[in-house]
């Protein structure tokens, strides 16, 4: 006698469709600039208003909150370099000085065209240094 098993898995030849305006379909009618006027990118304003508010939590010493927020940030904005410094400095103020360095080079990659930021990142990468 040859008792047959049959494994069901979670895999079915039928697969609903999802509703035409669930498919993505609907995205395409945002406009990915804010009004014509200000030629602002959403994503680049998004992640400044992140940046923003990790800067008041790294004023506050919450390190973790505003490394989630600079971490969001750069996934929108990811040529941003001052978003690596901030998370260079939320890195300093956790104790971590192989993260902050780390960010600090990205900010130095990102940040070499003005001479106000090439400064603030060579001193912040001093400041690391001189970590313990």
């Amino acid at each position: 006698m040859v008792i047959a098993l049959v494994i069901l898995s979670g895999c079915s030849l039928w697969r609903p469709t999802a509703p035409k305006n669930k498919a993505g379909d609907d995205i395409q009618s945002l406009p990915a600039v804010l009004p014509e006027r200000t030629g602002i990118d959403a994503r680049t304003k998004a992640a400044e208003e992140f940046r923003q508010r990790a800067c008041r939590f790294l004023e506050n010493r919450k390190p973790d909150d505003a490394i989630n927020l600079l971490e969001r940030a750069i996934s929108l904005d990811p040529k941003e370099g001052r978003n690596y410094y901030y998370l260079s400095s939320a890195w300093m103020i956790k104790g971590n000085k192989i993260q902050a360095y780390e960010f600090n080079k990205l900010a130095e990659i990102y940040l070499d065209e003005t001479d106000e930021w090439s400064r603030k990142v060579e001193d912040q990468k001093k400041r690391i240094e001189n970590m313990r």
